[in-house]
């Protein structure tokens, strides 16, 4: 008893939300500890009486035993002056200026939970809002932080004595469970038909026999809208993409169980797992035909799967499996095209008047769009979109700027983000803020997360391009501001994600992005080394008509890019499109009339796929080299076209003309079918020599690739294989490769390249 001391211990990270305070209490009693533990606004705080061999055990089990969705990033402790605690107890959240501690993500409904809604002794059987410490709401529900009850939206559901009973009791899986509800206490849902009256009764039952008749309903779900119907209805999906006016951009489906599709789909063990995570994301898998989902999904060999995440999902699919139905639903974002998600009843009332609209009374705080992801031929995930289940938990840097630093991002795709104590918290998916709505949703979440994280920065970072929306809204939010070279921040996201500070050869390839000399650069290789970033190798410039109406617009990349042969692009496009408007590309181009010089990779696989695909105009961002890249994968060979270097002053400079007239060749000899295939292989074995070139030159293994050119799968998985094993290869595993990885690598390259110079 005399060796016995009063030790304070902190733990920071994702340690609210997920157990921790029970978890610690168990500890404690296992061990017979006396002492207590609290949630704070720096994290869990443990103040307990031991000896050195009790303290060494006690924080190998809490290392070691932690609950499965706890992310513990830190355990610091130290001698306090000795209190005689009689017993261990869990204390209510304490106060502290300094918020350090990490916010919750949103979690899959548990397995524990499943069984209590479909047991029908259960008093939540077939409740929608049930939860427990493992799994429910988080972010999307909490105002500020620590996350308590009474700084969620379910502060104004006061708990009946049995959720009480369960919240209070330590040994209970809800102890502390903050969104803890029955139907006694907690939300109810209700519906409002697509006649306009309201139903209070049955609605889980009505709902499934609408879609199931072909109808729309949207669902107020756990961080917006979605829009569902039957997936196999023509019909529904066609009126489905007229109201969202989206004619062929791909919508995702839901599932109650991977099993239900299985005929349909390719999936492997790592994407099972990531399907029935925590996070549960959208996971784009391969068609095994790709006329499977043709109308959720045309024209492309893949779908995006989630399934049934939340209480409400998994009820509505026990009513349609009650009535036989076992189709897969639309799930697709509830908002009209390009705008934020719906979070609000009387905005979904008002936006989705005439359809059925599927309604609670659980207010959601901050909205957050689902997540998408994809794993590569290695078992790695990559996000196409990093939101619901990972926001906002932070990437963690190995580094200490002690000043806080926020990053705007850019346009496309936007994810702003913002460092602190050595972490950096992305938003969730904020979209393209050339729509306003979208530029009013960053500035409220950035709102937010100001007061949820604690933050004030007074350093900003935006990108280079002078007339971007997110440099404007960055001079009317802070005094200072840095730009960082959009393709710069490519790179050093990736060296964020992988900790890595010098000595890399980067690789960027995207559509669009301000260049340092003006034009608009997208095929880029940099070598970053003893703190100096320059370029070192470029696709040769092409002239681009219309700047971004070309990402629209594809016909002005093909015209550009094949320009060098009249004949064949006025023979190509002669019954595609009125003819003067070729005329008139190719006149403002030798004029340099709203013509752009572009090293575009993007837009050369936009050129290639019109040629391929016979689009003229994509419907979304990137659609034809979608297509272009399923082609490849239809149609695999071998063979493929060459580019050409040349040595200059600043670097080499990768000439495409006879890659345009190989091409061309193979187009005049009807092998359409096996172009873009060999236009994937010439690019995959560019890379390879470049780097093959950069690495003997500059003494670099280390390679990272960034930009939304990598999202290919055919390209990504072809780079693995060729370079695997030889090189250091890194892609983004934490953020997207598109845009939205911008603003952490905009923080990256200040911290590591500009603060020292500050």
């Amino acid at each position: 008893m005399a060796d016995l001391k009063t030790v304070k211990l902190i733990i920071k990270g994702v340690v609210q939300g997920v157990g921790f305070r029970p978890f610690i209490y168990r500890i404690a009693k296992e061990l017979k500890l006396f002492g207590r533990v609290s949630n704070t606004s720096e994290g869990v705080v443990v103040y307990v009486n031991v000896d050195e061999d009790l303290l060494k055990r006690f924080i190998e089990l809490i290392k070691t035993k932690k609950p499965p969705t706890a992310l513990i990033s830190s355990i610091t402790y130290e001698s306090v002056d000795f209190i005689n605690f009689k017993d261990f107890k869990i204390e209510k959240s304490a106060k502290n200026k300094k918020i350090e501690a990490l916010i919750p993500v949103d979690l899959k409904v548990c397995d524990k939970c499943i069984e209590d809604i479909f047991n029908p002794k259960d008093r939540r059987f077939l409740y929608p809002f049930t939860n427990c410490t493992n799994c429910g709401p988080r972010f999307s529900i909490i105002k500020k932080v620590p996350y308590d009850r009474k700084n969620t939206t379910m502060k104004d559901f006061k708990m009946c004595r049995d959720c009480k009973k369960e919240y209070e009791d330590p040994l209970d899986r809800r102890f502390h469970a903050q969104p803890n509800a029955c139907p006694l206490c907690g939300p109810f849902v209700w519906v409002i038909t697509y006649q306009g009256e309201k139903k209070c009764n049955d609605c889980f039952d009505y709902i499934a026999r609408r879609i199931i008749s072909g109808g729309i309903v949207a669902i107020k779900g756990l961080g917006g809208f979605h829009l569902a119907c039957d997936a196999f209805n023509q019909e529904a999906v066609k009126k489905l993409r007229e109201f969202k006016r989206r004619d062929f951009k791909p919508f995702a489906i839901m599932i109650d169980d991977i099993d239900d599709i299985s005929e349909m789909v390719y999936t492997n063990k790592t994407e099972r797992d990531i399907l029935y995570s925590v996070a549960s994301p959208i996971v784009m898998l391969r068609k095994k035909d790709r006329s499977s989902f043709e109308y959720v999904s045309p024209m492309l060999d893949n779908v995006g799967v989630m399934i049934a995440y939340t209480p409400l999902h998994k009820i509505l699919f026990y009513f349609l499996k009650k009535y036989g139905f076992k189709n897969p639903l639309v799930m697709t974002s509830g908002n009209l095209r390009d705008e934020p998600i719906i979070k609000d009843n009387d905005d979904a009332i008002r936006v989705f008047k005439g359809f059925d609209i599927f309604l609670h009374n659980r207010e959601i705080y901050n909205r957050i769009d689902d997540s998408v992801v994809f794993v590569d031929e290695l078992g790695n995930i990559r996000f196409i979109r990093r939101s619901r289940g990972y926001v906002p938990s932070p990437v963690i840097l190995k580094m200490n700027f002690k000043n806080e630093v926020f990053a705007c991002g850019g346009d496309i795709k936007n994810h702003f983000a913002v460092y602190k104590d050595g972490k950096v918290f992305l938003s969730p998916y904020i979209g393209d803020l050339e729509n306003e709505s979208n530029r009013d949703f960053f500035i409220s979440s950035y709102k937010s997360m100001k007061k949820l994280l604690g933050f004030n920065p007074k350093i900003c970072l935006v990108d280079k391009h002078p007339n971007y929306f997110s440099t404007m809204i960055a001079k009317e939010l802070f005094p200072k501001i840095f730009s960082v070279g959009h393709h710069i921040a490519h790179i050093c996201s990736v060296m964020a994600e992988n900790a890595l500070v010098d000595n890399v050869i980067g690789v960027a390839f995207d559509g669009t992005g301000w260049g340092d000399d003006g034009n608009i650069w997208g095929g880029e290789f940099f070598v970053i080394k003893d703190k100096l970033i320059k370029r070192v190798a470029h696709f040769k410039y092409f002239k681009l008509s219309g700047g971004d109406l070309a990402i629209k617009e594809v016909y002005r990349s093909f015209v550009s890019f094949f320009g060098s042969d009249k004949d064949f692009v006025y023979e190509f496009l002669k019954d595609k499109i009125d003819l003067n408007r070729v005329d008139i590309i190719f006149s403002l181009g030798e004029k340099n009339i709203n013509t752009f010089h572009t090293s575009s990779c993007g837009r050369i696989f936009d050129a290639v796929g019109v040629l391929v695909c016979g689009d003229l105009y994509s419907n979304f961002e990137a659609e034809v080299a979608m297509k272009l890249e399923h082609i490849a994968y239809e149609n695999r060979v071998d063979e493929r076209y060459s580019f050409d270097l040349t040595r200059e002053k600043d670097g080499y400079v990768i000439e495409w003309e006879g890659l345009v007239r190989d091409i061309i060749k193979d187009w005049r000899n009807k092998k359409s079918n096996v172009i873009s295939s060999k236009f994937h292989n010439s690019i995959i074995y560019l890379i390879k020599e470049m780097v093959e070139k950069l690495s003997i030159e500059y003494q670099i293994n280390d390679v990272c690739f960034s930009g939304g050119v990598f999202q290919n799968r055919y390209l990504l998985n072809g780079i693995l294989k060729i370079l695997g094993g030889r090189y250091n290869i890194f892609f983004n595993s934490k953020t997207p490769s598109n845009d939205g990885c911008i603003s952490l690598g905009q923080i990256y390259y200040y911290l590591n390249f500009l603060a020292r110079k500050d």
